[in-house]
């Protein structure tokens, strides 16, 4: 049976953190620097409070247009969190928090904690991993339903039943008496 990958598998560390109370300009600074599409926000006991995004970035400019570029704190302009994952969750649960969200990028949580991030680009990437696995599965399918029905030694036999659970071992059993 394939395993399906969960956050934990998936996420990716953030390298930067942001406080509310710093500067948007130097949360800016930080992003454009480290090349982040955006950042968590926490407060001081480690928290998530929301994300700072390029998006939330870009209102920045948007509120200075017409005067002078405005300034502020990241919490005037941060997101608010809409969709959180927890590290043991499973990819299509990963999946329909992504489809139910805007955001790029979701933090991943374990015990209330922000441990990491996953990106609509790692959700791709997990997907090419189930459907290896997939692939794989059915190719180690293909090749024991070969063995079962002519096998090419005694040990290929033995490996094909060793590789079984007990009730499908009743059944390639029999299917071997009856041929």
């Amino acid at each position: 049976m394939k395993k399906v990958p969960t956050a934990r598998d998936c996420m990716s560390i953030w390298f930067v953190t942001l406080r509310p109370e710093m500067d948007v300009y130097e949360a800016i600074d930080i992003l454009a620097g480290k090349r982040a599409s955006g950042a968590p926000v926490l407060d001081a006991d480690g928290n998530l409070i929301g994300i700072l995004t390029e998006k939330d970035c870009l209102r920045v400019i948007s509120n200075g247009a017409y005067d002078h570029l405005v300034g502020g704190t990241v919490a005037d302009y941060m997101s608010e969190v809409k969709g959180v994952l927890t590290v043991d969750m499973d990819l299509f649960s990963v999946a329909r928090e992504f489809l139910n969200t805007n955001f790029a990028v979701l933090p991943v949580l374990e015990n209330g904690k922000p441990v990491g991030r996953i990106s609509r680009q790692d959700m791709l990437r997990g997907i090419q991993c189930l459907q290896r696995e997939e692939a794989l599965e059915k190719a180690k399918y293909a090749e024991d339903l070969k063995t079962m029905q002519s096998p090419k030694s005694i040990d290929a036999l033995q490996r094909l039943a060793a590789s079984q659970r007990p009730e499908n071992l009743a059944a390639l059993l029999s299917n071997r008496r009856h041929s």
